[in-house]
Formats: structure tokens, C-alpha cells, sequence
């Protein structure tokens, strides 16, 4: 049970909360559609998903790399 609350509150984090559109109530015309708006954090974490979609070919490679130099560096 706990584990489905944390996923629907991480899940709501991530998303963010959903704002419609005003409309003028003496308008006959009805725009549909809204924005969500997002925390700070939550915008900071899909940037990074986004940055690992679009490059994470030589991303891996460059965190391999890292990590030899890092791993032959404390050797010595």
C-alpha cells in the first residue's frame, strides 16, 4: 500500500498540477486546454531526463572514462 502512495505522489510531483484556461463567463466562445505548472524540481529533474534521452550514447562513455581515471588515480 505504501509503495502505490509513494508512486501517486511522485507521479503528481513530476506532473505538476493542472491549470485550465480562464474563460470570460459573458463570452459565448469556450477555449478548452490548459498548462500544468511544475516545481522548480520538477522541471530541474525533466531537463535531465531530457539531456539523457537526447545524448545518452556518449554520456555512458564519458562516466566510463571518469570512472577508469578516477579508479587508476586512487591506486597509486
Amino acid at each position: 500500500m505504501a509503495t502505490g502512495l509513494l508512486k501517486e505522489k511522485i507521479v503528481d510531483w513530476y506532473e505538476g498540477r493542472y491549470v485550465p484556461y480562464e474563460n470570460d463567463p459573458r463570452s459565448s466562445v469556450i477555449i478548452v486546454g490548459g498548462y500544468y505548472e511544475r516545481h522548480w524540481t520538477a522541471q530541474a529533474a525533466r531537463k535531465l531526463v531530457e539531456f539523457w534521452f537526447a545524448h545518452w550514447q556518449w554520456t555512458i562513455g564519458t562516466i566510463l572514462a571518469l570512472l577508469g581515471l578516477y579508479l587508476a588515480v586512487i591506486k597509486d
